[in-house]
């Protein structure tokens, strides 16, 4: 390429660079133009965003002050007096631009009845019953079909073991009986009358009127089972209650008459599984007593004022091993140390609810009659009394076993 050449197309290069120059100073002056149009705009948006925020903000002024206005008014009032409002006319004159609200202040005072208000809570709150405190622990069995009784047989037995000369055989011989005894049950029952109408209209009351029923029948029957006056005469068709197989606490019996300082519950508690002890009776496990002599025992205190009872890891107090149950079935001054393995609970019959309209005038009246029944017993079998202790008096008892 000669000088001419060369210079020829740097020229050409020099002016497809300037062409480029102005094509790229347009389309900037284009852009720039753009988005200071587009950047207006915003500005003209927003501000008629904050026109409305103002608007909204006076008219809820206004608002609030035609509300204070009639506050006291009743709702047909108030309504009529916001239409007859200069706000009112004018917003709807306007179509109601802006979206423009309008409220009215109602009181409940203006409501008539008060169902739609309230929350229904329909379960049925009873007054509490005692816990049970003796059915749960004892030994259970249950009786078959065609049988109705308990039958146990209780053995003795006299040994006459001794020496004897050589040659020579015992002079007296061992002596044993066995005896069969049995027992029947006792049927409990309770009824409930309760009309078609509440069946119909109310079932969630009679369902908790049955079960109520049930319950207080079962707490009844517990209470029968400790202190129920079941006896082959007069009432062999009762519950024989524990208290009335259990043997009297004796102080001379368990050998601990005046030989105990400052004796306290938990000292006549242990003297109680002393006697049985002595009885060869060594798995009692309960005590059951009212709820007052257990406030006196959980505060008793050494003569250093140290507490004698404190709780076991799980909460509970033991003493000398025994379960204590709280209960006030049991009379205030009295308790009653147990072996629950050797006091028996016989099912007949579960607790059942049947329904019938065959009592009295129920069908001509339009009403049923629940009734429930069950039927049950408690056995103590003769050797095992001496592992039920009964202390009488508590406090006659402590003066027995303190040392004088």
């Amino acid at each position: 390429m000669d000088e001419i050449q060369f210079k020829a197309a740097l020229k050409e290069y020099s002016d497809q660079i300037k062409a480029n120059q102005e094509a790229m100073k347009v389309a900037s002056e284009s852009k720039a133009t753009e988005l200071k149009a587009e950047f207006d705009s915003l500005k003209t948006a927003l501000k008629e965003v904050q026109d409305q925020f103002d608007n909204y903000i006076t008219e809820q002024k206004k608002l609030a002050k035609v509300g204070a206005e009639k506050d006291d008014l009743p709702l047909y009032d108030a309504i009529k007096q916001l239409i007859a409002s200069d706000e009112f006319k004018a917003a709807k004159a306007s179509k109601f631009a802006g979206n423009k609200v309008f409220s009215i202040k109602a009181a409940t005072s203006d409501i008539t009845g008060t169902v739609n208000r309230t929350v229904q809570k329909l379960n049925i709150n009873f007054a509490p019953d005692r816990a049970l405190a003796f059915i749960p622990y004892l030994n259970v069995g249950f009786i078959g079909q065609d049988k109705s009784r308990v039958l146990w047989v209780e053995g003795a037995f006299t040994s006459n073991v001794g020496y004897v000369a050589e040659g020579t055989g015992s002079a007296t011989a061992d002596t044993a009986t066995a005896t069969e005894v049995s027992r029947g049950m006792a049927k409990i029952s309770a009824k409930l009358p309760l009309t078609a109408e509440l069946l119909e209209d109310a079932d969630y009351i009679a369902s908790a009127f049955k079960m109520k029923m049930q319950e207080k029948a079962m707490v009844w029957t517990d209470l029968k089972v400790y202190n129920g006056d079941g006896s082959d005469s007069p009432n062999p068709t009762h519950i024989y209650g524990i208290q009335g197989h259990a043997t009297a606490f004796s102080a001379s019996t368990a050998g601990v008459a005046a030989s105990v300082p400052y004796a306290n519950i938990g000292d006549l508690i242990d003297a109680c599984v002393l006697q049985a002890e002595k009885s060869e009776q060594r798995g009692l496990n309960v005590v059951w007593m009212n709820p007052s002599d257990f406030f006196t025992m959980k505060k008793a205190k050494d003569q250093n004022g140290q507490y004698l009872f404190v709780k076991d890891v799980n909460g509970s107090y033991t003493i000398n091993g025994l379960q204590v149950i709280k209960s006030q079935a049991v009379t205030a001054g009295t308790l009653l140390v147990a072996d629950t393995a050797k006091i028996q609970l016989w099912w007949k019959r579960n607790p059942e609810v049947k329904f019938s309209q065959m009592n009295g005038t129920d069908f001509i009246d339009d009403a049923y009659t629940a009734v429930m029944f069950l039927r049950a017993q408690v056995v103590v079998e003769t050797q095992d009394k001496t592992a039920l202790i009964y202390v009488s008096d508590i406090t006659a008892e402590l003066a027995n076993i303190t040392t004088v």
